[in-house]
């Protein structure tokens, strides 16, 4: 533990350069005593935090499509051979070890570069002359400080509704080497809602909301824009703190939350001008991502190619080491084939690839396909990490009227092209679900999962949803005595905490 701790550190301390500190492509020549000195620098900074959120270790693979994804028992893994060994990625103290530990690494490398910044907005707040940098830019800080902070918590931290004063993490704030204590959960997600709250204070003032900027079209109207503040899809932008609300307050999950959960997701789903529900007419032009669905998501340079060196099996390639793959049956289990499936337009060619070999037959996703993509730029190396049926399922989870809940289900459902015959009903609704996948589960919450796994496939949401309703078995479960809690909670490095009280 102590030489990861003073590799990490040296890392973020000894800032020679700009790119030291970024790490990021193309490299600049901004000595880090210079980098708050402008707003470029400022600017070249905030840029910089977002790249980081780009690398595989983070959510271009590990938070999306892949880590996530597999615990959520999604994929077979065509390159293991076995089911012993397809447990490994749930042996987080010795197998998978070194898999957590990275991912929690590169977070809090990230939310240091975050405090780093927030520290210089102050300290250097007069740099920034052009109206709306600078609150606009610690409003971004500020709610992507809680984004982090709030995945950190959903892996490593207990479940919730189970053991809400359970030991989860720290909560770092300051950009410097003092020990920070690991904190019991609930005191974690009211500091994750004190910064959504201020974010959302101050974006409310200072958002210019230009989401979906066509950056091809050479009008006055682009030449009069400041790039820096459109595409904000891609940036920690208001609605994508709304968002962030509802699923923090979805989570805490008392009454009051829940009502709140509902409040802001009906905000974003409100914001028609910006976001609106894919249905299949709209989805003959291909849109495998649904990017006008996209609230908050990330920008990943020559994703295609990232995706292939990944084996993740996109376009034709049909090598029998494609990693992420479906087994048949389950594929049809998660989308009804059949029965309600039929008409689901997510069940398309051009959603899912076929790879059949000697070991079966299986489906791998494309949705992230790049060639289907090249003519249509709409979504080109785009991966959401929060999309709008979201805020219909957190309205379903947390709304007390049942007709409320499969309402919100529904309009996802029908806008997928799943008929009016198939449409969910409420009798039995918040009562133990025979038939369900885990049937000591509510029909509410097994329905939704099931919903969920439809739409974010690939997009690493799953796992946090079993976990949060401690799911005993599922679809693809690989346990035959059920999920334990252990199985859910990722296990801080050394039992401790990078920047943590080493004294325990």
């Amino acid at each position: 533990m102590k030489k990861l701790y003073l590799y990490i550190m040296a890392g973020m301390l000894s800032l020679t350069s700009c790119n030291d500190w970024l790490d990021v492509e193309p490299k600049t020549s901004i000595p880090a005593d210079k980098q708050f000195e402008s707003e470029y620098g400022f600017k070249d900074a905030m840029t910089g935090v977002y790249l980081k959120l780009t690398t595989t270790q983070l959510y271009a693979r590990n938070l999306t499509y892949g880590y996530l994804d597999e615990l959520a028992g999604i994929y077979e893994d065509h390159s293991v051979a076995n089911e012993s060994q397809r447990e490994n990625i749930y042996h987080y103290t010795n197998e998978a070890q070194g898999q957590i530990d990275g991912i929690y690494l590169a977070v809090y490398n990230t939310l240091a570069n975050i405090n780093n910044l927030l520290a210089n907005l102050e300290t250097n707040r007069d740099v920034l002359t052009t109206p709306g940098y600078y609150e606009t830019m610690k409003g971004e800080a500020l709610g992507l400080r809680a984004f982090l902070h709030f995945d950190l918590l959903r892996l490593y931290g207990p479940i919730y509704a189970e053991n809400p004063n359970g030991e989860a993490i720290p909560y770092r704030t300051t950009f410097d080497s003092e020990a920070t204590p690991v904190l019991p959960a609930s005191e974690v997600v009211k500091k994750i809602l004190d910064d959504l709250l201020e974010a959302h204070r101050i974006l409310a003032e200072s958002d210019p909301c230009d989401f979906f900027t066509n950056r091809d079209s050479y009008t006055s109207d682009i030449d009069s824009k400041d790039l820096f503040l459109v595409d904000r899809q891609f940036r920690m932008n208001l609605y994508a703190v709304k968002a962030m609300l509802a699923r923090v307050y979805c989570y805490k999950g008392d009454a009051e939350s829940r009502a709140l959960a509902v409040q802001y997701a009906r905000e974003v789903i409100d914001a028609t001008d910006y976001f609106t529900l894919y249905t299949q007419q709209e989805n003959s032009n291909y849109n495998s991502v649904r990017y006008r669905e996209q609230i908050f998501g990330i920008s990943v340079y020559d994703l295609g190619n990232l995706l292939e060196s990944n084996n993740m099996g996109m376009g034709s390639d049909l090598r029998s080491n494609i990693r992420y793959v479906i087994p048949a049956e389950w594929y049809n289990s998660f989308y009804d084939s059949g029965t309600e499936g039929t008409s689901d337009w997510r069940t398309l060619n051009c959603m899912y690839g076929t790879l059949t070999d000697v070991n079966g037959a299986f489906r791998y996703s494309l949705k992230y396909n790049q060639s289907l993509l090249a003519t249509n730029a709409d979504g080109r190396d785009a991966i959401p990490l929060i999309r709008l049926p979201e805020m219909y399922y957190i309205i379903a989870e947390c709304a007390d009227d049942p007709q409320t809940s499969a309402d919100a289900l529904n309009e996802v459902r029908f806008a997928r092209g799943i008929s009016y015959d198939f449409e969910i009903n409420t009798d039995g609704y918040d009562q133990p679900y025979a038939t369900g996948e885990d049937p000591t589960q509510t029909k509410r919450v097994n329905l939704i999962m099931h919903e969920l796994r439809k739409e974010y496939l690939a997009e690493g949401q799953l796992f946090y949803y079993l976990k949060a309703h401690h799911f005993k078995t599922f679809e693809g479960c690989m346990f035959a005595d059920g999920m334990k809690p252990e199985h859910y909670q990722w296990v801080l490095p050394d039992n401790e905490t990078l920047f943590g009280n080493n004294t325990k």
